[in-house]
C-alpha cells in the first residue's frame, strides 16, 4: 500500500469510528430496544408461558432475567447473557445456542448493536412511560356484506334506569321501552365482552381488547356519555368485569389468565391475582365486597380475599370450562355453570376458607353449554341461558325449574334481570335484544327491534 492509499484508509477508518460514536453518542432509549423485543422475542417470552422463565414484555421483566440467571449486566454487553444468546455464544460444551432458536430469523447486526449500546450505556429504564398495548398490523379488507352486530353482554342499572348493550367496538345505552339508544359509546378495541354499572348508576365499565395483544377497560360517565379513563394492563382480550359494592374497586379478567383489581379513583392497579391456568371468563363480588369469585377455562371457580389478594379456595367440581359465576343476593351461596351443562351451587362461609364451602347442588340445566347466569335482586330466582337457545327460570331455594322461555333466535350470552327483577333481559348473537316478564315468561311486545343510535357528545 502506498502513502496515498494509507492516507485514504486512515481517513475511512476515522469516518467509520466517528460515525459509530455519533450513532451511539446518546445512548439508545429502552423504547427502541423494546421495539426489537416485541417484534422478535415476545412470541416465545410472553408472561403467559415464557421460554426459560424469561419474560421480555416489560423493562422490569427483562432486567429480572429467567431460569438461566440475570440476562443483563448494565455497562457490560459482552458479559450479558442476553447478548451471548443473540450472538450465538451461549451454551454448554461448545454447543452454541442462538436466540431466536432453530430456523427462526436471527437478529440483524444493527439490532444487536443497538441492544449492545443500550446495555453498555447502563441499560437504563425508559425515559417515558411505555405504552401497555402492542399494535396488530393487518391488511384492511372490506367485508362483502354487512356484519351482524352481535350482542356479547348486557347490564342493567336500577339507579340510572338504563340498559347497557355491548357489541363489537361499542356499547349502547337504552332506556326501557325505547328502541333508540340514548348514547352510543364508541372507541373500544375489539369485541366488548362484558359491561358493568356501578351500584349508584353513575359509572359504566366496558371490557374489551385485541386478542393476543392487550386488554382494556373503558370507564364511562353515564350521565354525559363521556369517557372518564381507559384502564390498561392486561396482555390479552378481556372477558370479565365486575364493580365492588362500594364502587371503589374494579375487577377485570381475560385470556391472559390474570385478574387485576383496579383502584377506580386513581385508575391504577391495586393488586393482581394469579392462579388460573385458563381464560378468566367471569367475575363477581360478594355483597359485602370482601370476597371475589372467578371462573375459568381451567374448570375451576376460585374465591379470593379482596383486601389481600389471597386465594381462599378453589372449587374444582366442574368437568369442563366454566363460563359464568354469580353470588346470591345475601352472599351466602355461589352459582356457576359452563360447558358441562350443569349449574352448581356452593354454600360460602364468612371467610371462604378451604373446606368450608360445600357443594349443595349439581343440577343438569340445559342440553347445551350454559352461557350465562343471573340472580334476581331479591335472590329468589336464578335465570340461565345456553347454547341450545333456551332460557330457563329456576327457584333458587330448591333449584327447581319454574319455566322455560320461548326458543331464542340465537345464542344469548347477554343476560340480566331488569325493572327491579320484574323483567328478564336477553341479548343475542344475532344482534337482537329481548325482554320477558319474570312472572309469566311472556315477551314484552316490540322488545327485539333496535334502531339507529346517537353517538355520545
Amino acid at each position: 500500500m502506498n502513502f496515498s492509499s494509507q492516507r485514504v484508509a486512515s481517513w475511512l477508518a476515522l469516518v467509520v469510528a466517528t460515525t459509530s460514536l455519533n450513532v451511539f453518542a446518546a445512548a439508545p432509549d429502552y423504547a427502541a430496544v423494546n421495539d426489537i423485543f416485541q417484534k422478535h422475542c415476545v412470541e416465545c417470552h410472553a408472561a403467559q408461558d415464557p421460554e426459560g422463565g424469561f419474560v421480555m414484555e416489560t423493562y422490569e421483566a427483562v432486567m429480572k432475567g429467567g431460569k438461566e440467571g440475570v440476562a443483563i449486566v448494565p455497562g457490560n454487553a459482552s458479559d450479558s447473557l442476553l447478548v451471548k444468546f443473540l450472538e450465538g455464544r451461549a451454551g454448554k460444551k461448545g454447543k452454541n445456542q442462538f436466540m431466536p432458536p432453530g430456523k427462526n430469523e436471527h437478529l440483524s447486526p444493527a439490532h444487536i448493536a443497538l441492544i449492545r449500546a443500550w446495555i453498555d450505556a447502563g441499560a437504563k429504564a425508559p425515559t417515558q412511560a411505555m405504552a401497555s398495548r402492542r399494535e396488530l398490523k393487518v391488511p384492511s379488507i372490506a367485508p362483502k356484506k354487512e356484519p351482524r352486530r352481535a350482542i356479547k353482554s348486557v347490564a342493567w342499572s336500577e339507579a340510572a334506569g338504563l340498559i347497557a348493550v355491548a357489541r363489537y367496538g361499542e356499547v349502547e345505552l337504552f332506556t326501557p321501552g325505547s328502541a333508540t339508544p340514548k348514547y352510543k359509546l364508541t372507541g373500544h378495541i375489539g369485541a366488548v365482552n362484558a359491561v358493568a354499572f356501578s351500584r349508584d348508576g353513575k359509572h359504566l365499565f366496558a371490557a374489551a381488547g385485541q386478542t393476543g395483544l392487550f386488554g382494556e377497560v373503558r370507564h364511562w360517565d353515564v350521565a354525559t356519555g363521556k369517557l372518564v379513563q381507559v384502564l390498561e394492563g392486561h396482555l390479552d382480550a378481556l372477558y370479565a368485569v365486575a364493580v365492588s359494592p362500594d364502587g371503589k374497586l374494579l375487577a377485570s379478567g381475560g385470556y391472559d389468565q390474570q385478574i387485576i383489581l383496579w383502584d377506580i379513583t386513581s385508575g391504577k392497579p391495586a393488586r393482581t391475582l394469579k392462579g388460573h391456568n385458563g381464560c378468566v371468563y367471569d367475575l363477581d363480588f360478594r355483597s359485602d365486597g370482601k370476597i371475589l369469585a372467578s371462573v375459568s377455562a381451567d374448570r375451576t371457580a376460585k374465591l379470593w380475599d379482596v383486601a389481600t389478594g389471597e386465594r381462599r379456595d378453589t372449587l374444582s367440581q366442574s368437568l369442563k370450562e366454566i363460563y359464568s359465576v354469580a353470588f346470591s343476593a345475601d352472599g351466602k351461596r355461589l352459582a356457576a355453570a359452563g360447558v358441562d351443562n350443569r349449574i352448581r351451587v356452593w354454600e360460602v362461609s364468612e371467610r371462604a376458607n378451604e373446606t368450608t364451602n360445600p357443594l349443595l347442588y349439581s343440577k343438569f340445566g340445559h342440553e347445551g353449554a350454559i352461557l350465562n347466569l343471573a340472580f334476581s335482586p331479591d335472590g329468589k330466582w336464578l335465570v340461565s341461558t345456553a347454547e341450545d337457545r333456551t332460557v330457563k327460570l329456576w327457584d333458587f331455594r330448591t333449584m327447581r325449574e319454574v319455566r322455560v322461555l320461548e326458543k331464542q333466535s340465537d345464542w344469548a350470552p347477554g343476560l340480566v334481570f331488569g325493572q327491579n327483577g320484574q323483567q328478564i333481559i336477553v341479548g343475542r348473537l344475532d344482534g337482537t335484544l329481548g325482554h320477558y316478564r319474570t312472572d309469566s315468561g311472556e315477551a314484552v311486545a316490540g322488545s327485539t327491534k333496535l334502531t339507529q343510535t346517537q353517538t355520545a357528545p
